[in-house]
């Protein structure tokens, strides 16, 4: 097992779900761009035109994030906190070509940030491509650890 950071565990990977639990409790999950990565503090472009933003307003929200990349045999998991900001100047600072498939512009007044503090996470590395990803399921049967696996620093 081994420790990394965030920084390090999340490089290359850009698109996670998010899990909030809604005013029942019940938790819902959906696909997010990842806009900004700043230690264990992690950055989206939402909309607030979405029924789930506005409960993230208040902060401090529980939440968890997964990303993967099945292509390299990479999984992270992370948990933390969740608030959503109006706050324009960071919309700006956070824009990027992908945000433009979803709102008409930085100046859309629907976008807001939200704004994950990750507390914990871990993460699994196995070795890439379809026989890296076969080694590891077959190595896994016999008992075998394949690949790294570990606490996620932030």
């Amino acid at each position: 097992m081994t420790d990394r950071t965030l920084t390090t565990v999340l490089d290359g990977l850009r698109f996670a779900m998010l899990a909030t639990a809604d005013d029942k409790g019940t938790w819902r999950s959906r696909p997010l761009s990842l806009a900004a990565n700043d230690g264990s503090h992690l950055s989206f472009l939402v909309s607030n035109d979405a029924d789930w933003v506005g409960a993230l307003e208040d902060g401090g929200s529980p939440a968890t994030l997964t990303f993967s990349d099945p292509g390299k045999n990479t999984y992270v998991a992370l948990q933390g906190s969740a608030r959503v900001v109006d706050d324009r100047a960071r919309v700006h600072q956070l824009w990027n070509p992908g945000a433009a498939a979803y709102f008409e512009g930085k100046d859309d007044p629907s976008v807001r940030v939200l704004d994950i503090e990750v507390h914990y996470g871990e993460h699994w590395d196995g070795p890439s491509g379809r026989v890296g990803a076969l080694l590891t399921v077959a190595s896994a049967a016999v008992g075998h650890n394949v690949g790294d696996q570990g606490r996620v620093l932030t």
